[in-house]
């Protein structure tokens, strides 16, 4: 028999049977479903997850300020009325880790503890005086206006973040840049907006969205190291050099033994007083690409089980469906057909139950990840090699649980089959 003459048979054998031939593959069908689903939400966490580790700066080393422990402080001064705290990073530690080999450059951010108040209420916004390169080294780009420059010295002027600029100003308002800010006593005028599209937080910063930005020299000047708060009646006074370090590193293959150097440095010249704490953006990318491969591991293991029932299923219901199709089988053997003949013809009606079954399996997954999406906010990502795999699965396991059906259907007696009918 030809092939094409197989495959019509077996596809009209098929469809009449619908339902059963339906329900028979509804193991597949939730199988490769699941598989398509866990697959692209797996991989959608996986991409925002390395993505916003990503945006960090794969070559860069992260050390920020940490308040010590009680313990830890170096009190400068203690009394009923006033404490005064001396922490954190030092101009001695950037320039002596700007020294280290491996070490390019190093972008600095202090935070000047000033309350943002717009009309009383306070804002989740905060004034950082930085180096002019910080634009590049927290991955930000000016969308209006300008990123300050050496030419505006320590004049009053700064770059807000898109957060910042829609917790001071209402939607309605136009033309931001050039308008004036105040900031306690002191007045700034808007040059530039940022915008961070990568959901980049540094330690010390937090999300440049949600920074008001000056130059160092401006920093120094107008609030230079210290910071006062009134705190329960108490004067609270904060003495702190810089709140974040961004090293960047030359060679990426050694930023490894960079950091540990910086870190073993710190750790000396601190007193073993844990005041800073360092990020290493490569090292938690690593870390989480591991975490996310065991994840979709074991997540598509527990789809390949379902797939291993469905494939079970078919074959049993193929057995059956060679038990009552003996008439069938007697009949073409006594015509002429050939064993190779009924074998083809059952593996082929397993291999369209599987692949149909695969087909409406793939649309089942691409449905349940987009909503997934819609409804619960999570990011997907769908790859065609995934649909691909799917179905190339599919068709392996219509071949694998399908052989031994359809080699039992060409072992059928003819005349005992007919005699026997």
């Amino acid at each position: 028999m030809k092939l094409r003459d197989s495959l019509w048979l077996s596809f009209h054998n098929l469809m009449l049977h619908k339902i059963r031939s339906i329900l028979t593959s509804l193991g597949i069908i939730f199988g490769v479903g699941s598989v398509i689903a866990m697959l692209s939400i797996s991989e959608g966490a996986k991409r925002e997850a390395l993505s916003q580790i990503e945006s960090m700066g794969v070559d860069n080393i992260l050390i920020s300020t940490r308040r010590p422990p009680p313990a830890g402080k170096d009190v400068s001064e203690n009394t009923n009325n006033s404490n005064m705290e001396t922490y954190g990073l030092t101009e001695r530690d950037r320039k002596h880790i700007l020294r280290m080999d491996n070490v390019q450059s190093i972008s600095t951010a202090r935070n000047s503890r000033k309350s943002i108040l717009r009309g009383t209420t306070r804002l989740d916004v905060s004034l950082f005086g930085v180096t002019l390169d910080f634009l590049n080294a927290c991955r930000s780009d000016i969308v209006e206006g300008r990123w300050l420059s050496p030419v505006d010295g320590d004049r009053n002027v700064c770059v807000i973040g898109m957060g910042a600029k829609r917790s001071l100003f209402s939607i309605t308002e136009r033309d931001i840049v050039g308008r004036v800010i105040g900031v306690g006593d002191d007045a700034y005028v808007i040059v530039g907006i940022l915008e961070n599209l990568k959901g980049t937080t540094i330690d010390g910063v937090g999300s440049p969205n949600n920074g008001i930005f000056i130059s160092k020299k401006a920093s120094d000047a107008i609030y230079g190291k210290m910071s006062v708060e009134r705190v329960n009646g108490r004067t609270q006074i904060e003495v702190v050099d810089y709140d974040t370090f961004i090293v960047k590193v030359m060679d990426v293959s050694y930023i490894d033994y960079t950091a540990k150097r910086i870190a073993a440095y710190l750790s000396k010249m601190h007193n073993d007083v844990k005041d800073w704490e360092m990020v290493v953006p490569l090292d938690i990318l690593k870390q989480r690409e591991q975490t996310q491969n065991i994840f979709t591991i074991v997540m598509s293991s527990i789809a390949g089980i379902s797939l291993l029932v469905g494939g079970i299923g078919i074959m049993n219901i193929m057995l059956a469906n060679v038990y009552e199709r003996r008439k069938e089988i007697g009949t073409r053997r006594a015509l002429g057909a050939q064993k190779g003949d009924i074998i083809r013809q059952f593996l082929f009606e397993t291999i369209f139950l599987t692949s149909i079954g695969g087909s409406i399996g793939v649309a089942l997954g691409l449905l349940i990840a987009k909503i997934v999406t819609q409804y619960a906010n999570w990011p997907v990502a769908f790859s065609i090699w995934f649909i691909m795999l799917a179905l190339l699965i599919s068709a392996v396991i219509g071949i694998i649980f399908g052989t031994y059906p359809a080699w039992k259907a060409a072992q059928q007696n003819p005349i005992d089959v007919l005699r026997a009918e």
